[in-house]
C-alpha cells in the first residue's frame, strides 16, 4: 500500500492511504519504533542483538521533515539530528492500526 499524503502536527503525523483510509500516529510511538540498527538493534550470526544506547531528549519526538525512500518507505529528520530509521510503508500500516 502507498501513502497519498503524510502531514506532520506538533505531537503527531496523519497519513492517508492510496485506498483512502487514514490514520494518525503519535510522534513519541514514532520515534520509539525507529527501525534503524542502532535504535532496533540488528542480530549476529549467533542471534546476540546488538545496538546503541538511547538518551533520547525533548528534541528527540520533534520532527522537522521526512523524505520518500524508493516506492517502499520514508525517512524521518527528528530535531536531534537523528534520520537514520526508513520506516517502510507496511511498518507505518501496521504502527497507524496497532491499538495504544
Amino acid at each position: 500500500m502507498k501513502i497519498n499524503t503524510i502531514s506532520i502536527f506538533l505531537n503527531e503525523v496523519a497519513i492517508a492511504w492510496e485506498d483512502k483510509t487514514s490514520g494518525y500516529l503519535p510522534l513519541k510511538k514514532l520515534r520509539e519504533a525507529c527501525p534503524c540498527a542502532f535504535c532496533s538493534g540488528e542480530k549476529d550470526v549467533f542471534g546476540n542483538v546488538y545496538k546503541g544506547k538511547q538518551k533520547l531528549s525533548e528534541d528527540s519526538f520533534k520532527l522537522l521533515r521526512y523524505e520518500k525512500i524508493g516506492l517502499y518507505g520514508l525517512r524521518f529528520f527528528w530535531a536531534d539530528n537523528h534520520h537514520e530509521g526508513i520506516y517502510t510503508y507496511d511498518l507505518l500500516a501496521f504502527l497507524t492500526n496497532e491499538k495504544k
